[in-house]
C-alpha cells in the first residue's frame, strides 16, 4: 500500500504547479485588463474624433457638442476605473476554478489509489486461497498402471 503522506518531491511539484497556475491566472487577468482598457479607450477616441470634427464644421452647436464630449469623457473615465475591479474578479474566479479542478483531480487520484489498494488486497487474498486450493502434494515419481 503506498504511503499516504506526500514526499518532499511531491510537495515541491505541487508548490511549483500552484505557482505557475497563479502566474498564468495573473497573466490572463492582465490580458483581460489591457483588452478592456484598449476597447474603452478606442470607443472614447472614436467618439471624441467624431465630435471634434462636428464641432469644427458646425460652430453654431459647438457648445452642445463640447458638453457631449465632456460627458463622453466622464463616461470613459468611469468605465476605465471599473476595469481593475473587473480584472480582480476575473482573477479570483480563475483561481477558484483552478482550485476546484485541483480538488477534483485529487479526489479522482484518491479514488484510484483506494480502488487500486482494494484490488491488491482482494487479489492477494484470492491468490493465497486459490494457490492453496490448487496445490497438490509433490509426487516422487509416476506410477505406471
Amino acid at each position: 500500500m503506498p504511503d499516504p503522506s506526500p514526499t518532499r518531491e511531491e510537495d515541491l511539484r505541487r508548490l511549483l504547479t500552484d505557482a505557475i497556475e497563479v502566474q498564468l491566472a495573473a497573466l490572463k487577468a492582465g490580458i483581460s485588463f489591457w483588452s478592456e482598457w484598449i476597447e474603452q479607450t478606442a470607443e472614447f477616441v472614436q467618439s471624441a474624433t467624431k465630435t471634434l470634427s462636428t464641432i469644427n464644421s458646425d460652430e453654431q452647436n459647438a457648445k452642445d457638442l463640447v458638453l457631449e464630449l465632456v460627458d463622453a469623457g466622464r463616461a470613459s473615465v468611469r468605465a476605465l476605473t471599473e476595469i481593475p475591479r473587473h480584472t480582480a474578479t476575473r482573477f479570483i474566479e480563475e483561481l477558484d476554478k483552478l482550485e476546484q479542478e485541483n480538488a477534483e483531480q485529487a479526489a479522482r487520484a484518491a479514488r484510484r489509489a483506494s480502488a487500486s489498494a482494494a484490488k491488491q488486497a482482494a487479489g492477494s487474498g484470492r491468490a493465497a486461497t486459490r494457490g492453496q486450493a490448487k496445490r497438490r502434494p509433490a509426487r516422487a515419481g509416476r506410477v505406471k498402471a
